[in-house]
C-alpha cells in the first residue's frame, strides 16, 4: 500500500466563491506548485497542463453537492487520481486533499509532494482568506 496524507485549509470565504476558483482547471497555474506552468488549455473534457515535467492530461471530476473535486491526471493511457473536498464551515469552508505517493516513485518524491500541497493549501489560505486567530 503506497502512503498517502491528508492536508487541509480552513478558508473564510464564501463556499461558491471558492467552488468556482478550485474546480475550474484554467486557474490551476495560479495556486499549484510546480505542476501548471500557464493556463491549462481545454480540448473537450480534458485540459492539456504544461507542467515543468511535459504536458499531461487533466480531467477534473467535480459535484458541488457533495464538494468532491478529483484531478485525474495522466499522460499514454496511465491516470491517476488527486482527490479533494471543499465543504462548507459556517460561514466559510475547508479544502482538502490527498496527497498518494505515485506508483513507482523515487525516494524523496512523496515528501516533495507532500510540501508542494502544503504551499499550495498555504496560497489559498492567502487568496481567500484564513480565519482570524487561526
Amino acid at each position: 500500500m503506497r502512503p498517502a496524507a491528508t492536508m487541509s485549509v480552513l478558508l473564510s470565504a464564501p463556499f461558491d466563491r471558492v467552488w468556482e476558483f478550485i474546480s475550474d482547471a484554467r486557474n490551476l497555474h495560479l495556486w499549484t506548485v510546480d505542476f501548471a506552468l500557464e493556463p491549462p488549455q481545454p480540448r473537450g473534457d480534458v485540459f492539456d497542463v504544461k507542467t515543468p515535467r511535459g504536458t499531461l492530461q487533466l480531467a477534473v471530476r467535480s459535484d458541488k453537492s457533495s464538494g468532491v473535486i478529483d484531478f485525474e491526471i495522466g499522460t499514454g493511457g496511465r491516470v491517476t487520481c488527486a482527490p479533494s473536498r471543499l465543504l462548507k464551515n459556517d460561514d466559510g469552508c475547508v479544502y482538502i486533499f490527498t496527497q498518494f505517493e505515485p506508483a513507482d516513485a523515487p525516494p524523496g518524491l512523496f515528501e516533495r509532494l507532500v510540501e508542494n500541497v502544503k504551499r499550495e493549501l498555504e496560497i489559498l489560505g492567502e487568496r481567500f482568506g484564513k480565519p482570524k486567530g487561526r
